[in-house]
């Protein structure tokens, strides 16, 4: 059974980008920002892994972040940042445990695949530029 990730990007171009390269070998979902995750969350299984932006409509990554990290439920899931925001390296320092990785936009996608890799067979905490 291929693991499950759950995408929350609001840029549809980046979200049919991320599908194409991962859909092979993961099962991937979708959603434009941080309301629309928790409303998927909710009416789904847990996903393996959450690949997330920063800057996002309704519900920011900040926020999105911080209530899936206080939630009982949700807070074990594995997350990956994908950021353009030039500040963003800058604003993880306030999330040093809540996130697994952060990789700047524009990312290499075999770099993505490997840090996914690393994700699922240890749990190896930190940032890849």
């Amino acid at each position: 059974m291929k693991k499950q990730i759950l995408l929350v990007e609001d840029e549809p171009t980046i979200q049919r980008l991320l599908h194409f390269i991962l859909s092979k070998e993961f099962d991937v979902r979708s959603t434009a920002n941080g309301y629309e995750a928790f409303l998927w969350l909710e009416k789904q299984e847990i996903p393996d892994l959450i690949i997330m932006d920063w800057v996002m409509p309704q519900m920011d990554g900040r926020t999105f972040l911080k209530s899936l990290k206080v939630s009982g439920l949700y807070c074990d899931i594995p997350v990956i940042v994908l950021s353009a925001a030039e500040t963003i390296q800058e604003e993880l320092k306030d999330f040093p445990s809540l996130i697994n990785y952060c990789l700047n936009k524009p990312f290499d996608p075999i770099k993505l695949k490997e840090t996914i890799g690393n994700i699922f067979n240890s749990s190896t905490y930190g940032f890849v530029n």
